[in-house]
């Protein structure tokens, strides 16, 4: 007798036991449709072999072909007919299911998930608008009142009552809750002051201050919902009641059904947004300045004739990708439909691009060329995938922000590196706002994105007004030759902006790479967007304390450069006869004759010149083997052999042999000193980048934490060696030139010899980068630093002058936008009030307009209408405050920034809006008494410091010692990032 296995199915969890009773008898009737369909094969094959014998009579002779065959191939083909069945496999298949029916009803439930959400919605939405008015943002005593509808006729028998956990921000507790046919469950707690976790019959609500409290908070101060949760709950179980899991006691877990309600929240609020700009009838560009940056979005100035044309009408971006914000693919299903937030590029348009770029390859037979800086930077066209993050779907962020931090558009990066196409993708989203207007945009990599845009003829009708530069800080990884191109300190247009904006935001956005890379893809967009949302409000409400700290930080620029410049006017010209001065003309001479000296040479003649480097050096390494290792004569041979082969391939270039001059001594040492200065400028590249965490906490006053201070200051520790060994080298070569020609002019002799603390100290920008030794030519500006010093001091100037006018400019937009809001509200509301009294009056004879477009469920016209006025008023309060916050500093820079005549008409267009606001407040409100807040801080003095405003430069002993002593002095640290960065503390 045979017995037959059973095998028992996974205990598995709750929730998958409870889905598994839910869907088994969709389970069975499907096993059941294919087991009917086994059955009936089945029957058609025996009925085939029916039919086969109908059409074979009975032959005699058959019987007597069987008995010939043998005994062994009878019993193989008994068993090869015979129908076996084992019964464990029969078992197994029997309680198989076919891997297509779990993954339909994954896609049914999702549908009717989205299809419940989305029904609910409508309702859900007029009711938020109308309790959050009624209540003010359930801030009043009625907030937790139930606010019944007036059109429910349900009956006793209608109506059910069911338990419910009520979360608020003061107490948890399980209430039966009474809900009834006619009203969704999620409105009816909606009514009551709280928001369901789930659209249909929810079990948990939690209440609006407490979404509102957390909103604030995580907006903030990052906080993860399950410790928010877990957190809640200790705090509300001793003050009200545990709310106990179902058979159990211990208290149960929140987290789904809060973060449900939080997206919930999030939605509302956004729908609320959206409702009002239709409302308003909004451009796309009057949008972006509300949302966004009003003083890089608002209305032209009305004076913009009379700024210079580089700096005229100007916008400024900056361009930067980033691949921490990254997401694993596993942590949400593929069904699942991509909701993509308004900030971020539209689904397609990444390829779009692309398709784009490949059209206009193959139209104009691009050719392909060397780029330098492409070649140097992984972000010109980066070739890494999904398979160089294993696991991930989406591989990171590209961004666009205006240069007062303010994120403009996001592109999400699917499955690649930073490709040529984000960059143009956000470019071409942002330029068809206004193709004529002046753009700046500042990149990584602008120089090759210039380049390689003018190369295939991308975007020709939205690229006719745009520039491209590099970012303040990669700028000095560049090249001489690309610095004078696209430098912004150096080209004219760009004022003191620096395009480290984007460096900024993926700080502030850092707390949420961890959790999100195990969130859904929507759940990540989303909370990227909400963070985003908040950080440009944020800087909108500090927008003109931004431009007076910008404006106030480029005035004391000013005065210092203009002290250091009039030293040196006051100095000697020895390039001129005796008893003549420095001169700013001789300056700005200086810097033509710099920038034509370059263009004078070609790519050909640093190839030339690197074919001369090796040379030297080869013939340099044979002496060195000579005299040190005379044994060793293969080597010798090896090395010769090499020189002969890169003579031989430097002829067949058409250079030849150094000879006469370019064979000298000198020739020979300044190139080699020049490759050797170019090798220490890599590490001082290197070592500034490890650096530039430590002064940036200095800077913004946001400490880094021992950790991360302690990894800096050991990589910093492990680059000494190799910069130690190039020291070495530069020092011996530089003293051989000093033996051989002691009345050189081509370098200052005080930096000799380098020591490895002050290289560690000097700015990327020192003079010891930029001298003869460098430039290759013995020109004034190029032997002597007081010329450089000079040249340097009047470009800064130049810059300063351009940033006073960008920062006045940008004011007039700023202050245009916030008098502009205000009248285009109250005359909306006025409009909005005209047809409302033709509602009431006459019904049925108003036409339809724009207004009634706008949707919101369960209302008719007229109540429609009320309830959008009403929450316009309450945005122009909002609106009205912040008036009233930005009125001190807009007054202190129009008095300082604007030309005359124009402040006159700025301020009074000004004072004429705040007259209007108190008009509507019914005069100046009664000032409030004031507590003395010096005398507190005096009282509690340092012993209630918290350390969060602490020093970096605060470190021990030994963190000094690794760090070359340069926290000991903050002042040229602090200098070294002012020259490089020009004081970026936004």
């Amino acid at each position: 007798m045979t017995r037959r296995k059973t095998t028992k199915d996974p205990p598995g969890t709750r929730s998958e036991r409870l889905r598994r009773s839910q869907n088994a008898t969709l389970n069975s009737i499907a096993w059941a449709r294919l087991r009917r369909g086994d059955r009936t094969g089945n029957q058609e094959i025996e009925q085939m072999e029916d039919t086969e014998m109908m059409d074979n009579p009975y032959d005699p002779n058959q019987e007597s072909e069987w008995e010939d065959e043998g005994p062994d191939s009878s019993d193989e083909d008994q068993e090869d007919h015979t129908r076996w069945v084992t019964l464990d496999e029969f078992e197994d298949q029997e309680e198989g299911i076919d891997p297509t029916i779990p993954s339909a009803q994954e896609e049914y439930r999702r549908l009717a998930k989205e299809y419940n959400w989305n029904r609910l919605l409508k309702e859900l939405h007029t009711w938020y608008v109308t309790l959050k008015l009624h209540t003010k943002n359930w801030s009043g005593p009625n907030s937790y009142e139930e606010h019944k509808s007036d059109s429910c006729r349900c009956s006793s028998r209608d109506q059910r009552s069911r338990p419910v956990d009520m979360v608020d921000i003061y107490a948890q507790r399980r209430r039966l809750i009474l809900f009834c046919k006619c009203t969704h469950d999620a409105v009816r707690l909606l009514r009551q002051g709280y928001l369901a976790g789930s659209p249909i019959k929810p079990q948990t609500a939690f209440s609006l201050p407490l979404l509102i409290f957390h909103n604030s908070l995580w907006n903030n101060c990052h906080i993860g919902m399950l410790p928010f949760t877990v957190a809640l709950t200790e705090f509300l179980e001793p003050r009200s009641e545990r709310l106990c899991a179902k058979g159990k006691n211990h208290a149960r877990d929140m987290r789904k059904p809060f973060s449900a309600a939080v997206d919930l929240f999030r939605l509302l609020q956004e729908r609320s947004d959206d409702l009002m700009d239709s409302t308003l009838g909004l451009t796309e560009q009057d949008k972006l300045a509300g949302r966004s940056c009003p003083a890089c979005f608002g209305p032209e100035p009305a004076n913009s004739m009379d700024y210079p044309d580089s700096v005229r009408n100007r916008l400024i971006v900056c361009l930067d990708g980033n691949f921490q914000h990254r997401h694993h693919s596993k942590a949400s299903r593929d069904y699942e439909t991509l909701q993509t937030p308004s900030i971020f590029l539209p689904e397609g348009a990444v390829e779009m691009m692309t398709q784009e770029i490949r059209h206009m390859e193959v139209m104009n037979k691009t050719p392909k060329q060397a780029d330098r800086c492409a070649d140097a930077h992984k972000a010109a066209d980066d070739k890494r995938n999904e398979s160089t993050w294993k696991g991930c779907d989406d591989t990171g962020l590209m961004g666009l922000c205006c240069r007062h931090d303010s994120a403009v558009f996001l592109a999400n990066i699917y499955k690649s590196g930073e490709l040529r196409a984000l960059p143009l993708a956000l470019m071409k989203r942002l330029l068809r706002l206004d193709p004529d207007r002046p753009v700046g945009i500042l990149y990584d990599i602008g120089c090759s994105l210039d380049k390689y845009i003018n190369l295939r003829g991308l975007l020709p009708d939205l690229t006719k007004e745009t520039t491209f530069g590099t970012s303040i800080f990669h700028s000095y990884v560049h090249n001489w030759a690309c610095q004078l191109d696209y430098n912004p300190r150096l080209n004219t247009g760009w004022g003191l902006s620096d395009g480290e904006g984007l460096e900024r935001m993926w700080s502030y956005l850092s707390p949420l790479v961890s959790p999100l890379r195990y969130a859904t893809r929507n759940h990540r967009l989303s909370a990227i967007a909400h963070r985003l949302k908040y950080h440009n409000t944020r800087g909108i409400r500090q927008l003109p304390h931004w431009l007076s700290r910008k404006f106030k930080l480029a005035s004391k620029r000013r005065i210092e450069t203009r002290n250091e410049l009039a030293k040196l006017l006051s100095a000697q010209n020895p390039f001129k006869r005796p008893g003549c001065k420095y001169t700013i003309s001789y300056f700005q001479k200086q810097w033509n004759h710099q920038r034509t000296f370059r263009a004078d040479h070609t790519d050909e003649e640093q190839e030339r010149r690197d074919k001369l480097i090796k040379i030297y050096e080869h013939q340099l390494n044979i002496e060195i083997l000579r005299q040190e290792v005379k044994k060793i004569t293969d080597k010798i041979e090896r090395v010769s052999k090499k020189l002969s082969k890169d003579a031989a391939e430097a002829e067949a270039l058409g250079i030849g042999l150094p000879s006469g001059d370019e064979n000298s001594d000198e020739q020979r040492l300044l190139l080699l000193l020049w490759n050797s200065k170019n090798e220490l400028y890599i590490q001082a590249v290197q070592l500034r980048a490890e650096r530039q965490p430590l002064l940036d906490a200095n800077k913004l006053g946001t400490p880094l934490g021992t950790e991360l201070k302690e990894k800096i200051l050991k990589a910093m520790a492990n680059r000494r060696p190799a910069v130690n060994k190039l020291l070495d080298k530069y020092n011996k070569l530089f003293a051989e030139y000093l033996e051989k020609f002691p009345d050189q002019q081509a370098t200052d002799t005080s930096h000799y010899p380098v020591t490895y603390d002050d290289f560690s100290d000097w700015p990327l920008d020192h003079q010891f980068w930029n001298d003869g030794l460098y430039f290759q030519s013995k020109a004034p500006w190029a032997i002597e630093p007081d010329v450089r010093a000079g040249i340097n001091y009047v470009l800064i100037l130049n810059r300063v002058q351009e940033e006073f006018q960008l920062i006045a400019q940008e004011l007039a937009r700023a202050v245009g936008w916030a008098i502009c809001y205000y009248i285009h509200v109250e005359n909306t509301i006025t409009a909005l009030g005209e047809r409302i009294k033709l509602l009431e009056d006459r019904p049925d004879d108003v036409e339809l307009d724009r207004f009634d477009n706008l949707v919101l469920y369960g209302l008719n016209r007229r109540n429609k209408l009320r309830l959008i006025r009403k929450e316009l008023r309450c945005r122009l309060t909002l609106h009205a405050t912040l008036v009233e916050e930005w009125h001190p500093h807009v007054l202190w820079l129009a008095n300082h920034c604007q030309p005359s005549e124009h402040c006159k008409v700025l301020l009074n267009d000004w004072d004429n809006i705040r007259k209007k606001i108190e008009s509507e407040k019914g005069g100046v409100l009664a000032s409030q008494p004031e507590v003395d807040v010096p005398l507190e801080e005096a009282v509690l003095g340092m012993g209630a410091d918290d350390g969060e405003d602490a020093d970096e430069n605060m470190m021990s002993e030994t963190e000094q010692a690794n760090d070359d002593d340069a926290s000991n002095n903050p002042i040229v640290v602090e200098t070294a990032a002012g020259n490089n960065s020009d004081d970026d503390e936004s």
